[in-house]
């Protein structure tokens, strides 16, 4: 997947989107755009939850946002996603996700955060089950956004699932590039997760080879360093 994606980007970078003429984009193409509206409400629902208003947050400006979308966009036959910036959102509007060859149209990403803002609400109060559907909700609008692919792998590491944390990791690593704010560490995340996965499947030296990739990006990372340090012990009992 992750050569695909960067293949797509550079072709849609190179023609200008010019094949895609049913592809339409709603963003600001600044480098710094202002926060929409919306937008700011999921950031005010955020401040909610971390002040201990998690309820009150999903039901209020959570949903209202979640709503809104719901309602403009439920009868358009066009294929919607939720883009952070001009990298997704060429991807998504010169992609052919999911084999669908109708109308895309690519907003911006208040509607995926507003899913991905009640995931995390619903994880705070121990409904995995709930925060799951979110966070695929979330990925439904926005695939590949690096930190919701990583936070549903960690909802799946959780339940011990492993081949979809696998997954979802290995795309979080893959997009971090193009979708997340805090690059690093959000690969470092991704890849951190693949170590952990991969120790539970009692694949050792993939998982160290993944712990050193995080090295790679963030030298002397410590997580990175002690999870070595653990897979050498484990090599050790196992003599």
């Amino acid at each position: 997947m992750h050569r695909i994606a960067f293949g797509v980007l550079a072709a849609c970078l190179l023609a200008a989107c010019a094949s895609q003429p049913q592809a339409t984009i709603h963003l600001d193409p600044s480098e710094h755009p202002a926060p929409s509206p919306e937008e700011m409400q999921v950031r005010n629902g955020l401040e909610m939850i971390e002040a201990g208003q998690i309820m009150a947050a999903v039901d209020g400006p959570l949903t209202d946002v979640v709503n809104k979308f719901e309602a403009q966009y439920a009868h358009s036959k066009a294929t919607i996603y939720s883009a952070r910036g001009t990298g997704d959102a060429l991807l998504y509007a010169a992609g052919n996700l999911g084999g669908s060859h109708g109308e895309v149209e690519v907003i911006g990403p208040a509607w995926a955060m507003a899913y991905w803002a009640r995931g995390y609400a619903y994880g705070e109060m121990a409904r995995y089950d709930d925060e799951r559907r979110e966070l695929e909700k979330a990925l439904a609008l926005a695939p590949f956004d690096a930190q919701y692919n990583n936070e549903l792998a960690f909802v799946y590491m959780q339940k011990r699932d492993w081949p979809q944390a696998l997954a979802h990791y290995e795309n979080g690593e893959a997009f971090a590039d193009i979708t997340a704010p805090d690059s690093p560490n959000v690969k470092c995340v991704a890849l951190r997760g693949q170590g952990y996965v991969l120790v539970e499947q009692h694949k050792l030296d993939e998982a160290e080879a993944k712990y050193r990739a995080c090295l790679k990006v963030t030298p002397d990372e410590p997580k990175s360093l002690a999870e070595i340090g653990y897979i050498q012990d484990l090599r050790k009992k196992q003599h």
